[in-house]
């Protein structure tokens, strides 16, 4: 009896062990449950839905289809050669690969990627707009960027007859002709002397048509630049893979490496790089704002609360309710000296260079500067000097590469 029961004793070892060597055998997870839900925290399947209260056009399809056509006419640029495609080009993942952005002029920063965008909360290096339809409109009338007034950007579109029956099939009834040839082509609230007079110039009632065309315009920008979303990267099928219990060699030795110190409190990566998008939609100091030239968001808060398209101004679509972060946001300057807003990064290492000002132009280069920097090291930043051997550097640089776009 005895070797009847050890024979089948060793059977069921040998098909348990067979069993196991199969695809279908769950994958035992390597992570400790901590860390585990830090890692889910950062896939992309942990993005809400995309929405914004103050633009009700942003998941109309019409407005998407109309936004693209607007984002990529160069006609909408005061020398008929830029558009936001000049500096948000499709094959550099809707960034342009430069220093500092270069378009009717060189700008003062560093052109970010848009894929993903729409999932911010505030817009610009400094955070100074607080929706993307409202950041979509400011390009149009920066000197050194599309430099066109908006006059003259809502006259184009709505005399184009392309343009014209589609954005009334979306809007409804827009302008006279007679009504829009008695405005001024250059005239806007801010720039020069003439400039702003002819602005002045207009009736209340016109100013208020010509923004309500204007900010339109930006809400169908915004439509086309939300369908921009960021794809699935080998981070994101290494998380799917271990949550369905299938194999976790999507990423290699290094890149796990790299993945254990991202998440290790001592490294402060998740201080500001947490979420999906992997930033925590703040601003903070690290070390890089220039005193006397760019402070950073601290030089630009009373121009978003008083920003007449912002969440809660007329051509907003929100309620009051919906605009917390504006009216709670962080006023204290001293606090805001030289901080600027957490960038994603989803696909960092295929948008190089790197910081508002585009001066770093590798991982490596972004790494040391957290390691060596004098502000970091002299406190007058919001973190402190991060220490790696040469060996970590290369795992964590590993590790950030996965999140690229394949």
């Amino acid at each position: 009896m005895r070797p009847i029961v050890a024979l089948i004793c060793c059977v069921s070892l040998s098909f348990s062990l067979n069993s196991c060597a199969e695809p279908t055998c769950p994958t035992a997870n390597p992570w400790t449950p901590q860390a585990w839900g830090l890692i889910q925290s950062l896939a992309l399947d942990a993005l809400p839905a995309v929405s914004d209260a103050s633009n009700r056009y942003l998941s109309n399809p019409q407005a998407v289809q109309l936004g693209s056509e607007l984002f990529f006419d160069q006609r909408l640029s005061a020398n008929g050669q830029v558009s936001c495609a000049s500096c948000h080009q499709p094959e550099k993942f809707f960034s342009d690969g430069l220093t500092t952005a270069q378009a009717i002029e060189t700008g003062t920063r560093n052109t970010p990627s848009l894929l993903g965008v729409a999932w911010n909360q505030w817009f610009f290096w400094d955070g100074r707009k607080d929706s993307l339809w409202s950041q979509a409109l400011s390009p149009l009338e920066d000197p050194k960027e599309h430099n066109l007034a908006r006059t003259a950007v809502v006259k184009l579109v709505l005399t184009d007859p392309q343009y014209q029956q589609k954005y009334q099939a979306l809007f409804g009834a827009s302008p006279s002709t007679a009504e829009m040839a008695a405005w001024p082509t250059d005239a806007r609230p801010s720039g020069s002397i003439a400039q702003i007079q002819a602005w002045k110039a207009l009736s209340a009632q016109q100013r208020t048509s010509i923004d309500t065309q204007f900010a339109n315009l930006g809400k169908m920008i915004a439509a086309y630049v939300a369908s921009l979303k960021p794809p699935l990267s080998r981070f994101d099928q290494y998380v799917a893979a271990l949550k369905a219990g299938k194999s976790d060699s999507k990423l290699t030795p290094l890149e796990l490496e790299g993945l254990r110190l991202f998440i290790d409190p001592k490294q402060q990566c998740l201080n500001c790089h947490s979420g999906p998008l992997f930033t925590n939609q703040s601003f903070h100091s690290i070390g890089t704002g220039e005193m006397g030239r760019d402070t950073g968001r601290a030089a630009i808060l009373d121009q978003i609360r008083f920003d007449r398209f912002n969440c809660l101004g007329e051509f907003s679509d929100a309620s009051p309710a919906d605009c917390t972060k504006l009216q709670y946001m962080q006023r204290n300057r001293h606090q805001l000296i030289g901080a600027y807003k957490t960038p994603s990064l989803r696909n960092v290492g295929q948008t190089a260079p790197y910081f508002h000002h585009g001066k770093q132009a590798t991982l490596a280069d972004v790494l040391d500067h957290y390691i060596n920097s004098s502000e970091i090291k002299a406190g007058r930043a919001d973190l402190t000097a991060i220490v790696l051997t040469e060996a970590e550097k290369q795992a964590l640089i590993a590790f950030l590469n996965t999140l690229n776009i394949e």
